[in-house]
């Protein structure tokens, strides 16, 4: 089992600084760790279209009225509040948009697909664990350990090293869906003539 402290050690570890009981410690690294936690969660799940903290969701029409509409627009939806980014919905041609805590669309019963803030460990995969941890140093070896350099080349492996790797392994899992050939695709690339 692997927990939110087992990851935080590794990263205390790796920089040099005394690791943690608990999460919830009253140390001073407990605290820090616990306060940077989330948001680097959050900041490197928006970063790809991870296969394991993926949704779908029919979206629930509000209660709610907006004082005025764009033209087309007429459905508000509730958007979930686990959602990190939406990256895929349907109908494919529905026109959309986040809104504050909406979604509007032209399009009746919209679905969306979207990474979502999973705060499980256990279901993390390990490249994405190594990343998480990479990303991590940066904001321990910076608040804990008061070292700007030590973060840059933590920063830098994330960015050039483990963060690639990651999404590398990501987009290795399953069959990989692809957008439906366009009329476009099809002529540039084969004798094809619109119906007439």
């Amino acid at each position: 089992m692997l927990s939110k402290t087992d990851i935080l050690n590794k990263s205390l570890i790796l920089v040099g600084a005394n690791t943690i009981t608990s999460i919830d410690d009253d140390s001073n690294n407990a605290r820090i760790c616990k306060k940077v936690y989330e948001g680097v969660l959050r900041s490197i799940l928006s970063e790809c279209k991870w296969n394991f903290a993926t949704r779908r969701s029919l979206l629930s029409v509000s209660a709610d009225d907006l004082d005025w509409y764009d033209i087309g627009e007429g459905i508000v939806y509730i958007k979930p509040t686990d959602i990190i980014k939406i990256f895929d919905v349907s109908p494919k041609d529905a026109a959309w948009r986040e809104e504050g805590d909406y979604i509007i669309s032209d399009s009746s019963d919209l679905g969306i697909r979207y990474v979502y803030y999973l705060d499980d460990p256990n279901k993390y995969p390990s490249f994405f664990v190594d990343a998480f941890i990479d990303k991590l140093c940066c904001e321990v070896a910076y608040r804990i350990v008061n070292s700007q350099t030590l973060a840059e080349r933590y920063r830098e492996v994330y960015e050039k090293v483990s963060l690639p790797k990651a999404i590398s392994s990501n987009s290795q899992s399953g069959i990989q869906q692809t957008l439906k050939d366009d009329a476009w695709e099809l002529a540039k690339y084969q004798d094809w003539q619109p119906n007439s």
